[in-house]
């Protein structure tokens, strides 16, 4: 075999490696992304539990602090029964009702907070989905990525096959630019 087969021969290998290269490598893209929505989905309903989490655990608190506040009304009601302080007007009621105030201002604070903290929480959820959806597209296009590359070779490939061959053929008068293979001798019969 000449040289220039050799070199027809190369390039067509080398075309058929790109194209089976190029799609390994859009496969292994296409997997890698869809490795990373699935992590990406995990997040989020993780954090969307973190969310309801953070809800009830601030109504938990909320609960509490309304208890304490009741037993911390209940006695100074004691104290002021006790020391016959009028409870129903004047200073006592006003103390009662500043306590109890302030223990609603404590609850509505703690559930403000859990709030805040769950919005949070929904926030990355709805980032971690988005992104998950983001690697989801990018999976389907890094395997269109590979078909195409793999196309491109071997269009590429039988590119340079033809240009070798018309080259080949010329220099050696084999016409092999018309596509057909002339031995040189005519025979007439």
């Amino acid at each position: 075999m000449s040289m220039a087969g050799v070199g027809i021969g190369a390039s067509a290998a080398g075309a058929g490696i790109g194209a089976i290269g190029s799609l390994f490598q859009g496969s292994a893209q296409s997997n890698m992304y869809k490795y990373q929505a699935g992590v990406a989905q995990v997040n989020a309903t993780v954090a969307k539990q973190d969310a309801q989490y953070a809800t009830q655990a601030g109504e938990v608190e909320a609960q509490n602090s309304g208890m304490r506040t009741r037993a911390e009304v209940g006695s100074t009601r004691a104290g002021m029964a006790a020391g016959n302080v009028d409870i129903t007007s004047g200073s006592g009621a006003r103390v009662i009702a500043s306590e109890t105030e302030i223990g609603q201002q404590n609850e509505a604070t703690i559930r403000a907070n859990a709030a805040k903290r769950a919005y949070g929480f929904d926030v990355k959820a709805a980032a971690d989905t988005a992104q998950a959806g983001a690697y989801d597209v990018a999976a389907s296009t890094s395997q269109t990525s590979g078909v195409l590359g793999a196309v491109s070779s071997v269009i590429g490939g039988a590119g340079n096959v033809a240009a070798k061959w018309a080259q080949y053929g010329q220099s050696f008068g084999s016409g092999g630019g018309s596509g057909q293979y002339n031995t040189g001798s005519s025979v007439d019969y």
